[in-house]
């Protein structure tokens, strides 16, 4: 898979929903975001795989803030994972996760 743009990234989940998004780490096959939407702060891991593209979006008041990174954020016991072939339909997915997150 090609590599993650950060800045597209962030301009599509502002597009979708999100107040404000900060890039938090990025790495070769991972980034890292701070997603705000209302009073809610969400952490969002975007890797790429082998075959495809995966999320991980997890409650920021669940994670401590020394653990915001990509290797640790696979492993943090909250949070709700998804997959797409492409960016677009992955930040929908995204999105809506976060919305299920914050209810």
């Amino acid at each position: 898979m090609a590599a993650l743009d950060t800045n597209t990234i962030r301009n599509i989940l502002i597009q979708k929903g999100f107040e404000k998004v900060y890039l938090v780490e990025k790495e070769h096959n991972c980034v890292l975001f701070l997603g705000k939407i209302g009073d809610f702060n969400i952490i969002i891991g975007i890797y790429s795989g082998v075959r495809s593209l995966y999320a991980k979006i997890v409650d920021a008041s669940k994670v401590l803030e020394p653990y915001w990174k990509c290797e640790y954020l696979e492993y943090v016991p909250h949070g709700l994972y998804t997959f797409s072939n492409n960016i677009d339909e992955l930040i929908e997915k995204i999105v809506s996760k976060a919305k299920i997150i914050i209810k």
